[in-house]
């Protein structure tokens, strides 16, 4: 059976493209160097929706196959650790390239800092909090952050968001709510604080990026920075508090690369898709990453949907097929 690729780019428009073909124009897409410096022109250029989508898509696989890996006998702390060590490496090529990166960090360090926090807050809430409640409860709570990144785009920054698309927030987290089906059974008051520490983490992550890309902050800084200090502080977390065990079978280690790598690419789309679409948008599009992880335990962990399940689902991609349809027509 032919297995379509994680990450698809269509709709790609460019108005002015410096290269026809190749490298250089693939490079031209994925890092905004047009050779023009009317950079407003490219972002509104580029098909603003397939980008996030497809993010959205690479969080959402690796759950099921992080679950598969651990399935063969890997651990929670070496899941972790590859996580961030991975994303290291792979961001590691850019570092010479890029020009005044210690100046870039020394002037804005305190968003660097909020935003690294911010990921290590969602990171450990998840956690934990799957160590007190069941999984799809703490995955419906910890998705509230859109629509806290809604609250603070409406009453902080003041974005003028369309009646429409406020709706449409809630009703692609109705749908995720059935599609995923959380059972209240065993409910814990310090799972609830947890996952929601989460979804905090995840909307300042988002809200502190946009802030930076007005600052013509590009994600590759970002993204090295959190990752760098992610990598130092889980490996002295994980070295205290949880032994690492690298003596696994080598298929689950393989494995546990997967969602690495997917965990790298994703992140790098998501930094590279706010200051193209913005924060409200990123935000909404992120509903598909539960929903993917839903279809890729179907596919990799052979689980059934229920008709609820299905029914959900619909409901969260006609709502965002509605957004994409107002967003083209604003």
């Amino acid at each position: 059976m032919t297995k379509e690729p994680a990450i698809i780019l269509k709709d790609v428009i460019l108005d002015f493209p410096v290269s026809k073909s190749g490298p250089a124009f693939l490079k031209e897409i994925f890092t905004g160097r047009t050779g023009k410096r009317n950079k407003d022109s490219f972002y509104r250029a580029v098909n603003q929706i397939s980008l996030e989508i497809k993010q959205g898509e690479v969080f959402g696989i690796i759950g099921p196959i992080t679950k598969t890996a651990y399935n063969l006998g890997a651990g929670i702390g070496l899941a972790i650790f590859l996580r961030y060590i991975v994303a290291l490496i792979i961001v590691s090529p850019l570092i010479p390239n890029q020009q005044n990166l210690f100046s870039i960090y020394k002037n804005n360090i305190r968003d660097f800092l909020l935003i690294t926090v911010a990921s290590i807050m969602l990171t450990t809430g998840l956690l934990i909090s799957v160590t007190y409640i069941n999984v799809s409860l703490t995955i419906i709570i910890f998705c509230t952050y859109p629509i806290l990144v809604l609250s603070i785009s409406i009453f902080i920054t003041k974005e003028k968001i369309k009646n429409v698309i406020k709706f449409l927030f809630f009703t692609t987290f109705i749908g995720l709510f059935l599609a995923l089906s959380p059972s209240t059974d065993d409910l814990k008051i310090e799972g609830i604080i947890f996952a929601l520490i989460a979804s905090l983490g995840a909307a300042i992550m988002i809200v502190t990026n946009q802030t930076m890309s007005k600052k013509n902050i590009s994600p590759i800084p970002i993204n090295i920075f959190i990752n760098f200090f992610n990598t130092i502080f889980f490996f002295i977390i994980l070295s205290l508090f949880y032994e690492i065990d690298t003596n696994i079978n080598l298929n689950a280690f393989l494995i546990l690369l997967i969602p690495s790598c997917s965990y790298a690419i994703a992140l790098f789309l998501q930094l590279l898709a706010i200051p193209r679409i913005g924060q409200t948008n990123t935000a909404l599009f992120l509903y598909l990453e539960p929903i993917t992880g839903i279809f890729g335990a179907v596919i990799l962990l052979n689980e059934s949907l229920t008709s609820m399940q299905l029914f959900g689902t619909a409901i969260v991609l006609i709502s965002l097929a509605s957004s994409t349809f107002v967003t083209r027509r604003t």
